[in-house]
């Protein structure tokens, strides 16, 4: 039985991994797809580019918040397996008709459509990955999720970007087409396969209970602010703004800084393909990240988590600003030859090292927060990326908009919020091996209490 379990479990976070990469796929598309919206989806403007962006972090933001907090009143009803898949086939159907999409309003709406589906998957699919696993493991499912974010994105960028500008004017089309059908079919096979978790079963005071866990501890405005008390939480959803000033806004704007930042003729080629190869030091930074940690808990050392991570994002912002601000030099065969190897590998190192604290963060919550809060402190890490990435995104806009020459200084003030965020992890360092012992301490007081209540029963 027990071994029945641990098959679907598996099956069930192999869906999600899947439907993660071919979300974010879909979000990839775009940004490499700029120039073709604006040749042939009619009433697109450069402005009207800048209007779809800032309405979809919006309304991810709201969905977030909306999911995070009444996710599970509405899964109390409905079965979280059930909300998931509605959540998820909102996003695939709209990317699919965004795909037919006939003038830019027609686009937008389905964007915004989309969105809302997007934002909910953070506050109930990883809770579900919570409760599916246990504290030891979750750092490298995380982990692996965002390895999934990041190959999507990828994939969507490289698809994108091929299909886009080699078959003509309908190609970019084609790539939104293919999302929508890759992802109909994964999210199927969720349907087929997935299955439910057990709310706290996961939990380490729970794993060997043989009773049927009647877990009945709600959402109330006053857990909402128990989960803010926690010192670990707070200091690192605040320096989720500072990540998301940066990184949300570098994901739109990057390729675009890299292409002005290249003196050559290829220079848009060249910016693609040096982000992308440098962009790939994410995968193994958030795998190796993810099994430190999960490493570190499972022999005491709580701390660790949380030092690979201050340490990551420190000397990986020193790498990017390195990379984003030495000129690239293209005067002769040696220096190009230099420079791509030079940026290569810088790049490859920031995304490394900054992608040590990806599989953490979410495992650090759920080791502070009782199972019932997970997905509001999931989602509530989805909610401060975005707030940055919409201040992050007005900053640079503001600036480059007064004059062209301010792009380099920009991105600089971007990764220099980042790095001031980044020590908000010492608060962390101190405080989470303590609060994760009250945790455990709470969660025993749980299950002590549903053994007395299967005793009088």
């Amino acid at each position: 039985m027990e071994e029945d379990y641990e098959i679907n479990r598996d099956k069930t976070f192999n869906s999600f991994f899947i439907l993660y990469y071919m979300m974010y796929f879909c979000i990839g598309i775009l940004p490499v797809n700029i120039d073709n919206l604006l040749l042939y989806v009619p009433g697109t403007t450069a402005f009207g580019i800048g209007i779809i962006a800032a309405s979809y972090l919006i309304v991810i933001l709201i969905s977030i918040l909306f999911f995070g907090y009444f996710g599970e009143k509405i899964s109390e009803k409905f079965s979280r397996k059930k909300v998931f898949v509605i959540t998820n086939l909102t996003w695939i159907i709209s990317f699919g008709l965004i795909s037919l999409s006939i003038n830019y309003y027609y686009l937008l709406i389905f964007v915004i459509i989309g969105a809302i589906g997007i934002g909910a998957f953070g506050p109930i699919g990883f809770s579900m990955i919570s409760d599916f696993f246990p504290p030891n493991e979750r750092g490298r499912k995380f982990g692996a999720m965002q390895v999934s974010l990041l190959l999507g994105t990828g994939g969507g960028i490289i698809i994108g970007g091929l299909l886009g500008t080699y078959t003509w004017s309908f190609g970019w089309r084609i790539a939104y087409g293919l999302g929508f059908v890759l992802g109909l079919l994964a999210l199927l096979s969720y349907v087929l396969s997935g299955i439910n978790p057990e709310r706290g079963r996961a939990e380490p005071e729970f794993m060997d209970f043989k009773g049927e866990i009647n877990y009945d501890y709600k959402i109330t405005f006053h857990s909402l602010g128990q989960l803010f008390k926690k010192k670990t939480v707070a200091a690192i959803l605040i320096a989720m703004i500072f990540s998301g000033i940066a990184n949300i806004t570098l994901g739109t704007w990057a390729i675009f800084y890299l292409t002005t930042k290249i003196n050559d003729v290829n220079a848009g080629l060249y910016a693609t393909t040096i982000f992308l190869l440098a962009g790939i030091g994410g995968i193994p930074g958030t795998i190796i990240g993810g099994k430190l940690g999960d490493s570190y808990f499972n022999t005491g050392k709580l701390k660790g988590r949380v030092t690979i991570s201050l340490i990551g994002l420190i000397l990986g912002i020193l790498c990017f600003l390195g990379f984003y601000l030495i000129p690239f030099y293209t005067a002769t065969s040696l220096q190009i030859a230099f420079s791509w190897i030079f940026f290569i590998a810088l790049g490859f190192l920031g995304f490394f090292l900054t992608s040590l604290c990806a599989g953490n963060i979410l495992a650090i919550y759920s080791e502070v927060c009782v199972p019932e809060l997970m997905s509001t402190a999931n989602a509530l890490n989805g909610f401060m990326i975005n707030i940055g990435g919409i201040i992050g995104n007005l900053i640079l806009s503001f600036l480059i908009e007064r004059d062209m020459s301010l792009f380099p200084f920009a991105i600089m003030l971007i990764l220099l919020f980042w790095l001031f965020g980044s020590f908000l992890w010492i608060i962390p360092f101190f405080v989470y091996p303590k609060e994760c012992k009250e945790l455990r301490g709470l969660m025993s007081e749980r299950r002590k209490q549903l053994e007395r209540n299967s005793e009088i029963n």
